[in-house]
């Protein structure tokens, strides 16, 4: 392995672009919407009559029945007449989809973290290098932290090492 891909590959990240990580929440997000009313109906059927209520070939009609407010559609008749009445059916899909969306938000946060997306992971905030650098030290040396913000006004040209300045006269070339 040579030294550039070495260097390379340390200083290459790794965390998730801001539209990667947008479009994983957008995704994750509709498919946990899409399929929690139906865990709630396997979840209310299984307390009610014993068996979980999950229409396991025909959910097609299922949503179908759901976009026309009424549950129970695509099960065996037996599990789809425990069901309580479609208001409180509807009242429950609403509290899992809140607890549904606080845990997706929480969730969200801690992988935002872990990942690094959108933060400086490994770089210190201002109030942390001023606390452990103080800030004397900060503004003394601000063209070495910053030297996109804070240039040296002196330097005009390309840095030159001090043997050959001392020693060579600069060649210029026309």
């Amino acid at each position: 392995m040579s030294m550039e891909r070495a260097r390379r590959d340390r200083f290459t990240s790794i965390a998730p672009s801001a539209g990667e990580f947008k479009a994983a929440c957008i995704l994750t997000g509709l498919f946990f919407f899409l399929v929690t009313p139906l865990v709630v109906q396997a979840v209310i059927g299984f307390a009610t009559s014993g068996h979980f209520a999950l229409p396991n070939a025909h959910l097609l009609d299922a949503y179908g029945g759901l976009l026309h407010g009424q549950f129970g559609v695509g099960l065996r008749p037996s599990v789809a007449e425990t069901l309580p009445p479609h208001a409180l059916m509807w009242v429950l899909t609403a509290v899992g989809e809140v607890l549904v969306l606080g845990a997706a938000a929480v969730v969200g946060m801690w992988m935002r973290g872990l990942t690094g997306a959108t933060s400086l992971h490994g770089l210190a905030t201002p109030a942390q290098a001023a606390e452990a650098l103080g800030v004397p030290r900060l503004r003394k040396s601000a063209d070495v932290v910053r030297p996109d913000l804070y240039a040296r006004s002196q330097r005009r040209g390309p840095v030159r090492s001090k043997r050959r300045a001392a020693n060579q006269p600069e060649e210029r070339t026309l």
